[in-house]
């Protein structure tokens, strides 16, 4: 492991002006979680099934679709034509940002397109820079939705095959990642109104995936009760 005095970090001297060369736009897999799906379904006036349906690779609402010729499905005569509402990965840029499961969060600085328009400086920091990005929200989400994942891992032994069948294309789950969907499947079985606030909805998405995670372990925990039961 590199030494960690040597990683870029929130305090490292960094800062980046944008162009809008929009070279960063091209031939690139742009990754999503379900709270960015949720903005940019919002700023297309979608529902996040609606979106992940017709935007997303092969409708599964992970990764935005691209263009024949490599551009981002949302890249216009004018540039970006979602930009307020952009996924954290083209806010970061061209910054890179890794979180482990122990909470140490640190970067990696790219040198971007080969022809960039783009300019590089140090006359911020990184925090600097992510918080000039409107990162925070993106960032929050994002690390909810990565240690539901690691919860997921560490309390039913899932490798990632098994996750993705189980927790997500399952035969009893129609899109546990979908927000919406969950979202109003809950309300319809409460009969409370939804929120309307993207970050109120992903928390309660959030707390929706939990529920689950612990109604599969009670589950598991009644099927081994049942199984260790002696013969009469």
């Amino acid at each position: 492991m590199a030494d960690q005095s040597t990683i870029a970090t929130g305090n490292t001297p960094f800062g980046y002006i944008c162009r809008r060369c929009s070279r960063c736009c091209q031939h690139k897999h742009i990754q999503l979680d379900p709270y960015e799906v949720a903005r940019l379904a919002r700023a297309k006036g979608e529902s996040t099934t609606q979106f992940r349906a017709a935007w997303t690779v092969d409708g599964q609402g992970a990764t935005l679709r691209q263009k024949e010729d490599g551009t981002c499905v949302f890249l216009g005569p004018q540039g970006c034509e979602v930009h307020a509402d952009r996924p954290l990965v083209c806010r970061l840029y061209p910054l890179g940002r890794h979180f482990r499961k122990d909470g140490f969060e640190y970067f990696s600085i790219s040198e971007g397109h080969p022809l960039t328009a783009g300019e590089y400086n140090k006359t911020g920091t990184i925090a600097e820079y992510l918080e000039a990005q409107g990162t925070k929200p993106f960032i929050s989400a994002g690390d909810g939705y990565f240690q539901w994942f690691c919860s997921a891992y560490q309390r039913l032994g899932a490798t990632d095959n098994v996750l993705i069948s189980e927790f997500i294309n399952g035969a009893d789950d129609q899109g546990l990642l979908d927000m919406d969907s969950m979202i109003a499947e809950h309300y319809a079985a409460t009969g409370e109104p939804e929120p309307e606030n993207i970050d109120d909805r992903a928390q309660l998405h959030l707390k929706l995936l939990y529920d689950v995670l612990a109604n599969l372990e009670s589950k598991d925990d009644q099927e081994s009760s049942t199984t260790s039961e002696p013969a009469a």
